[in-house]
């Protein structure tokens, strides 16, 4: 029902976005309060409503008092439009319209549905609307409500990976080609609560009025185009055009999440800094030793400057650039280089994994970790936070500000600053090697089989079975080895890091980084060809890439031609190079420019794209350039979701962590529809907050049970497990305790 509904969307489009007057049945004097207002050329009628059947779809917006902070403002007035008739709703109408068309299997339409949702919300609470308010929650469960801001993010990610999420001015200026006015009228709604319409200035009926006829034009543009897309590349759509759906459930649930907030411990919060900060003292006084000129001083007293925002002391680049190249230098160290040639001063993607080699390393990178830290703290000075989540961003996680908790270092003490409200406890639920299960689910259904779904499926820990045959032993041999764990911890690194992108000297680096694991080039590379040919086969296949297929189809040339062109890996890599503006081999070296004019001149050779050609002909490798993309590949997900012209490491990261990251959106909408406090969402956890009042054990296996049954239409077949802990705080390292009668209690670090 869901598609033949919007499909027919998409076919009355012309009709619905056209103009439209009062029939000749018209009555001004039943509706009290009519009006008439320009979009663009056009002309549209407004009036009250006084109890109309609407259409199908029916845009809605709310009008409110101003926002305070966390708090939901108030409903001051609602507008709405199908395309043929807008009206207007004082807000004590609200429950009649919405019980007279959602039971009836219509749909609304709103533009940031996460903020209407929760103005709608809060009204029908107050109100004591609860039919009208369930059958809200029906509607987003349902898929029967719409958000034009998240289905034009999901167009153009499609389109050309972009991830921006546009306000309704820019969206309708650029689906709709008019402008919406921006007058102050939209900050003074609270002005017209209780007031006779008849007696307040028009120019708010105005500006209400508009934002639905603009919001259901937005809606019909979008989805047409979403419908395009979908038809074109054969996309799902059981989860709505382009996995809207699953945004939506996401966006009300996060935005819940975001208002519930967590607990500080402000005590915890100030020991945690000053033990930072006495950290960051160290590793600056230990590169003072090194080298005192690493820091800015002042010429005449040779103290520190410090920076006016952090507090802490201004880092000589140079000078650091200097020591950098000369430990280089002495250690052989291979440093990648900036697009302008300078070493690399990245500590994740690069000096983390030679703290050893040398003191100023080690403090360089302390000094980086800690500053880094210690800036999470700024955010921890009231009693309750709450980090601002964003529905989505390219890859179909969720990412989060103020403060960042995704982001957090494993081994960070800071989590310990949150806690439970006096009287709760924070259950903390995460999924056991997901992406592992959506990876086997995408290879399964793009290649035809899958050992690593049938390792899931057997209930095979998949980190052991591949360490085992990483060591030539059975599974059985493997779990008696005394050194298993550390083994264990070495196929982690593969398991995670290839599907991810890496190549042998990438999983060096993420090996030393990221497990404290100790591998060499030739270690990696044997490992990688054991994974791909004989541990899970199905890699090898996921991870190929034909390159010249993708340049031939962007050039518009003949396959054939490109490989004979460039036969071998590295002349695509010089090309790649070439491309993004950083013509330089892996150890800096510059090409030689008459292998660049080559490289150019069989571009132009092999053009046939007359879009691109002007591009090869100026050279034009600015940001903005399509030669940038031409080595991209569009990629999409198996609930449907699209990003247009991605790199290689994209291309399969996307598959299987935006899958993985729809599965956690469905889940954290049925743990919110259910009633649970969920304060926070990192990727694949979620931390809910619960009463000590409650039954415990009761609501840990319900929570459980939904997490693992709202994963599962998305890795069909594979058994999805979940693991938890009953804490007072946060921490990383907490898990499952039972008494002798099995019921789950309270972790206590050590």
């Amino acid at each position: 029902m869901e598609n033949a509904a919007l499909e027919m969307m998409t076919e009355r489009e012309a009709i619905q976005v056209e103009p439209n007057l009062p029939s000749q049945s018209f009555d001004p004097a039943r509706y009290g309060i009519e009006g008439t207002l320009m979009l663009g050329t056009n002309e549209y009628r407004w009036s009250v409503w006084d109890g109309q059947p609407l259409g199908k779809y029916i845009a809605m917006d709310t009008e409110t008092t101003l926002a305070d902070k966390h708090e939901v403002p108030q409903l001051a007035m609602v507008s709405v439009s199908d395309g043929s008739q807008h009206y207007l709703l004082k807000p004590e109408q609200l429950p009649e319209l919405l019980l007279q068309h959602l039971p009836n299997d219509h749909h609304l339409v709103f533009h940031h549905v996460a903020f209407d949702f929760a103005v709608i919300d809060r009204h029908l609470t107050e109100t004591d609307a609860s039919i009208a308010r369930n059958w809200m929650w029906a509607a987003v469960d349902q898929h029967r409500m719409h958000d034009t801001m998240l289905l034009a993010a999901l167009v153009t990610l499609a389109q050309h990976d972009d991830d921006r999420m546009p306000s309704l001015h820019d969206a309708v200026k650029d689906w709709c080609g008019y402008e919406l006015e921006k007058d102050a009228f939209r900050l003074r709604f609270e002005e017209t609560i209780g007031e006779d319409w008849h007696s307040i200035n028009s120019g708010f009926l105005r500006y209400a009025a508009a934002d639905a006829i603009a919001t259901f034009q937005l809606f019909a543009k979008l989805t047409h185009a979403a419908n395009r897309i979908c038809r074109q590349f054969n996309l799902p759509r059981q989860f709505g055009f382009l996995t809207e759906a699953v945004q939506v459930k996401a966006a009300v649930s996060l935005d819940c999440i975001h208002r519930n907030g967590l607990h500080v411990d402000l005590d915890r919060a100030t020991e945690l800094k000053q033990r930072i900060d006495a950290d960051i003292q160290q590793a600056i006084e230990t590169m003072d030793r090194i080298d005192a000129e690493l820091w800015h001083r002042y010429k005449k007293t040779r103290e520190l400057k410090i920076n006016r925002n952090s507090g802490l002391p201004r880092l000589n680049q140079t000078k650091l650039l200097e020591h950098f190249a000369t430990i280089a230098a002495e250690c052989q160290l291979s440093i990648p280089t900036t697009r302008t040639g300078k070493l690399s001063t990245s500590v994740n993607h690069c000096w983390c994994q030679f703290r050893d080699r040398h003191p100023l390393i080690d403090a360089y990178c302390r000094y980086t970790e800690l500053t880094k830290l210690r800036a999470f703290f700024d955010g921890l000075q009231q009693p309750q936070i709450h980090p601002k989540y964003r529905v989505m961003v390219r890859s179909g996680r969720t990412s989060c500000s103020g403060p960042n908790i995704q982001q957090l270092p494993s081994n960070s003490p800071v989590r310990e600053a949150i806690a439970a409200r006096p009287g709760h406890l924070l259950f903390i639920i995460d999924y056991n090697s997901l992406e592992l299960r959506t990876l086997a689910t995408v290879c399964h259904q793009q290649i035809g089989f899958s050992r690593l779904r049938d390792v899931l499926i057997e209930g095979i820990d998949p980190h052991s079975y591949a360490a085992a045959m990483f060591a030539g032993v059975t599974l059985e041999e493997f779990n008696a080895l005394p050194d298993k764990k550390q083994l264990r911890q070495r196929a982690k690194v593969f398991n995670f890091g290839l599907p991810a992108g890496f190549g042998a000297a990438a999983l060096v680096e993420h090996a030393k980084f990221s497990y404290g694991v100790d591998l060499t080039p030739s270690d990696a590379e044997r490992f990688i060809k054991l994974l791909t040919r004989k541990v899970y086969p199905e890699l090898g296949l996921y991870l190929a890439e034909d390159t010249a297929a993708i340049i031939a189809k962007a050039l518009q040339a003949d396959v054939v031609q490109v490989r004979a062109t460039w036969p071998q890996p590295f002349h695509l890599g010089m090309l790649r190079k070439i491309l993004a503006d950083n013509p330089r081999k892996s150890d800096g070296t510059p090409y030689q420019q008459r292998t660049i004019e080559r490289v150019w001149r069989q571009l132009a050779g092999l053009c046939g794209n007359l879009a691109i050609t002007p591009h090869i002909e100026q050279r034009n490798t600015a940001p903005d350039s399509p030669l940038r993309k031409l080595l991209h590949s569009s990629v999409t997900t198996t609930t449907g979701r699209m990003r247009g012209g991605v790199p290689f490491t994209a291309a399969k990261n996307t598959p299987f962590q935006g899958l993985a990251a729809d599965g956690c959106k469905q889940a954290m909408w049925d743990l919110t529809k259910t009633g649970y406090r969920v304060v926070a969402f990192i990727h694949d956890e979620f931390i809910i907050e619960l009463s000590k009042h409650d039954d415990i054990d009761r609501a840990a296996k319900d929570i459980a049970r939904i997490c693992s049954e709202s994963m599962q239409p998305f890795v069909p077949g594979i058994p999805v497990p979940c693991e938890y802990a009953l804490t007072e705080r946060w921490h990383k390292s907490a898990e499952a305790v039972f008494d002798t009668a099995d019921r789950l209690q309270v972790w206590q670090p050590n």
